[in-house]
């Protein structure tokens, strides 16, 4: 069985059936997933935008529906008793199941692991009790669980597979009817619907503040497939700016910016992984804000700051998330030499602590190695 609540958790999850169907053909993967899963030949249960949400507070008025789902993969835990339970990321939710799977003696794998490091370390004692190996992405974090006596495995980063900052961006451009002399702004408002509704209006309200001072810009903006893209065209129809809707291809239009806005989350990793000047945005209620505040052991949400221990791309949260500082920070993302190159720079040494390129492919060894005999 493997869940995966998140898009970047569909991804993670649809790698890691590819790279253990090579040694195991006959696997039968089963859970919750997404499209990319899919195309593995997983088995769903439920598609991931059944335990997708946004917020702290706005997560209450889902809850009847999240422990349903919770409910139902127990029995499934019973029914299918599966040799293995891979969970990625989602802790709230996938915690819960993998105490069900351990008293039921069903080995748990946890890949990605939750920011422990960043906010609710008491999940630590938790994920000791119920998770039998943890595999993660960054090096400190295999160290923290070390140190915590967690059976642990550090594989690198996925992203490092995806990235390439030598590649050719005519033809894309090209594709999409944008010009290479004039300067390419991506918009990424986030993945969930819940978090595109509440980011896309001010992003696009910033464009027109951003062409008076920068003068004709192209702005593109990358469509998650957990997006509707008929709502999405909706709302950009209102831009005084025309945006260009690429669906599915995130890397792709990050790799031919001259820079980015990016709602937190794995985006922003991605786009520091291609060496892009970006801020990072984000807004939410503002008591599910107070409460991430009040438990949060960082400074920083950005994982590219946290990874630095400091600063190094402009974050714009809450009350700072407006279309006036949206434009300041962007226009100086393009025109700022000085200041694109010391974030390149500092993006650089940020992607050669991620270890090297074939995360997946060691996280299926591990995997196996562990659990199958193989």
């Amino acid at each position: 069985m493997m869940i995966a609540g998140e898009v970047s958790g569909d991804v993670h999850g649809a790698g890691l059936i590819r790279c253990l169907r090579q040694n195991n053909d006959n696997i039968d993967f089963f859970g919750i997933g997404g499209l990319k899963m899919l195309r593995e030949n997983f088995r769903p249960y439920y598609m991931l935008d059944t335990l997708q949400t946004h917020g702290l507070v706005e997560v209450v008025r889902h809850l009847p529906r999240l422990y349903q789902t919770l409910w139902r993969m127990r029995d499934a835990l019973e029914e299918e008793h599966p040799d293995v339970l891979i969970l990625i990321d989602y802790p709230g939710f996938n915690l819960k199941l993998a105490a069900y799977a351990k008293a039921k003696g069903i080995p748990v794998i946890f890949f990605n692991s939750p920011q422990i490091w960043a906010w609710r370390k008491g999940r630590l004692k938790t994920i000791k009790r119920v998770v039998d190996k943890m595999i993660v992405l960054f090096p400190f974090e295999e160290v923290i669980y070390q140190q915590a006596g967690v059976d642990v495995s550090w594989v690198g980063h996925p992203l490092l597979d995806q990235i390439s900052n030598e590649i050719d961006n005519t033809s894309f451009l090209k594709q999409y009817g944008l010009q290479n002399d004039i300067p390419l702004l991506a918009i990424a408002p986030g993945s969930r619907p819940s978090e595109m509704r509440r980011h896309l209006p001010t992003l696009l309200k910033s464009l027109p503040h951003i062409q008076e001072q920068v003068g004709e810009i192209n702005c593109i903006m990358p469509v998650a497939e957990s997006l509707d893209l008929n709502e999405v065209k909706e709302l950009i129809e209102s831009s005084i700016v025309p945006v260009t809707l690429i669906a599915e291809q995130f890397i792709e239009t990050i790799q031919a910016c001259d820079a980015a806005v990016v709602a937190s989350g794995t985006a922003s990793l991605q786009t520091g992984l291609a060496l892009k000047p970006f801020a990072i945005v984000y807004q939410v209620a503002p008591l599910t804000f107070r409460i991430a505040r009040y438990l949060a052991d960082t400074k920083f949400i950005g994982l590219v700051n946290i990874l630095a221990e400091k600063e190094i791309v402009p974050e714009l949260l809450q009350n700072d998330f407006t279309a006036e500082k949206v434009a300041e920070t962007a226009v100086r993302l393009l025109q700022d030499k000085d200041y694109r190159e010391r974030m390149i720079s500092e993006l650089q040494n940020i992607r050669a602590k991620l270890g090297e390129p074939g995360a997946y492919e060691k996280a299926a060894r591990c995997i196996e190695n562990t659990f199958f005999n193989c």
